[in-house]
């Protein structure tokens, strides 16, 4: 989608099934939907505004009652809120011992663990469920991923954002990234990362580094998960409920 919308078609999406190797639980099946779509010019603000739109025209025209008015928050703002340290000033140590203290469970042995890591743990174990209808903003800096870095607050940010519903993780939205040499740095890192865990590598993308060489307009994109969506929207209790066929049948 990235290829085309250098080429010049915009706005555009696509609904797809989508493959995520390994994932499998109460909300997670290895094959689901996801509706993604980019337009050209939006940047993370905008980006974020267009999906608050679309959660609650979905909702009103499927006559479905209202998650409520959807907020926005800074990723500092819930997890100082929840977790009581600065995301972007924190260490592994201080996230160990909030751990210790909470009896949240995490592997023994943290070689290969990052502050990732750590910060993973605790906002889905502490934060994500007291989420009920937001949209988080300015993740880590090193939580980038394809988002653009934001470099004039007192810490680097990511202009990242996600929507929760219910304390699930929806949709997740970039700011993207058009800085080819940046681009190609990160999935070097990220290669590293999974090698040194245990994982197995992942290709880098050359025809998207390509393009970005070539020159890609400014834009924002979001990724949807359907079938999350309609547990939210059905209220049901697994993902299996909203699925005909659950990885174990398919």
């Amino acid at each position: 989608m990235k290829r085309l919308l250098a080429a010049g078609l915009d706005p555009v999406f696509q609904i797809a099934p989508v493959f995520r190797l390994g994932d499998r639980g109460r909300f997670h099946n290895v094959e689901f939907t996801m509706l993604e779509w980019y337009r050209v010019g939006d940047n993370y603000q905008t980006g974020m505004f267009l999906l608050a739109e679309l959660i609650r025209f979905l909702f009103e025209a499927l006559e479905i009652e209202s998650v409520g008015e959807i907020g926005y928050c800074t990723y500092r703002d819930v997890f100082e809120s929840e977790v009581g340290l600065n995301p972007h000033a924190t260490t592994v140590l201080e996230l160990q011992a909030v751990c210790d203290a909470r009896g949240i469970a995490y592997p023994e042995s943290s070689g290969t663990n990052s502050l990732d890591d750590w910060l993973d743990l605790l906002f889905a174990e502490v934060v994500q469920p007291t989420l009920e209808s937001v949209i988080v903003y300015d993740f880590p800096q090193s939580q980038a991923q394809l988002a653009k870095v934001r470099h004039d607050e007192e810490y680097g940010v990511s202009e990242r954002f996600e929507l929760f519903l219910k304390g699930h993780e929806i949709a997740n939205g970039y700011h993207e990234i058009r800085d080819a040499a940046e681009l190609r740095r990160r999935f070097q890192a990220n290669r590293e990362r999974r090698l040194a865990s245990g994982r197995a590598w992942l290709p880098v993308d050359s025809r998207l580094l390509t393009v970005m060489e070539l020159g890609f307009p400014q834009c924002s994109g979001t990724a949807l998960g359907i079938d999350r969506l309609l547990m939210v929207m059905l209220d049901a209790e697994t993902i299996e409920d909203v699925l005909t066929f659950p990885i174990e049948t398919a």
